[in-house]
């Protein structure tokens, strides 16, 4: 009898997929992003190599300009589901800002990012790090959800690691603490 159901077999392939990556990380130094290790406030936002899901800029340096939230997430993360609406919701009220959340998923299958997407709702760009070598070797990301607010400069402004309220009224008002000043025209 097979006690395993889909979601324990993904989460086995998962960790028996990211073992080698670890251990590459930790072997890497954990220095600077452009060496590799994690990532951390006032660092730049190192290049990505990811895949885009549907339409939308090749990586994330297409944002430039704005303020960005990466959150780094998989479907079969818990805490990475419960956060989602949070997530759709603070990119609703941020809308006419000049703002951008991008969800970067870790996730293999392509199509089963695309059914959580339509189940739940969500509408912001999503990019695939299908291997998660990006997230874990540039970013150091090893716990999800894994969320960074990028300046328009490129900067980390804040990383959050574990579940947080996105849409929390002190959160938008950090974010909005954060937005790149308009020059005035004319």
């Amino acid at each position: 009898m097979n006690s395993l159901s889909n979601s324990d077999r993904r989460s086995g392939r998962r960790l028996r997929h990211l073992l080698p990556l670890l251990l590459l990380w930790a072997l890497s130094g954990c220095g600077s992003p452009g060496g590799g290790g994690v990532v951390e406030e006032g660092d730049r936002l190192p290049a990505l190599s990811l895949q885009q899901l549907d339409d939308g800029p090749d990586g994330l340096e297409g944002y430039r300009g704005r303020l960005l939230v990466v959150n780094i997430w998989a479907t079969w993360c818990a805490p990475c589901r419960e956060e989602m609406p949070a997530l759709q919701r603070l990119a609703d009220i941020m809308e006419d800002e000049p703002f951008t959340l991008v969800g970067l998923s870790i996730d293999d299958d392509a199509n089963l990012v695309r059914e959580f997407l339509l189940r739940y709702g969500i509408r912001f760009p999503i990019v695939l790090d299908p291997d998660a070598v990006e997230t874990t070797v540039k970013l150091g990301s090893l716990g999800y959800p894994d969320t960074l607010v990028v300046d328009a400069d490129g900067r980390i402004v804040r990383r959050v690691t574990g579940l947080e309220v996105w849409d929390s009224a002190d959160m938008v008002s950090f974010l909005r603490g954060h937005l790149p000043r308009m020059s005035g025209g004319g």
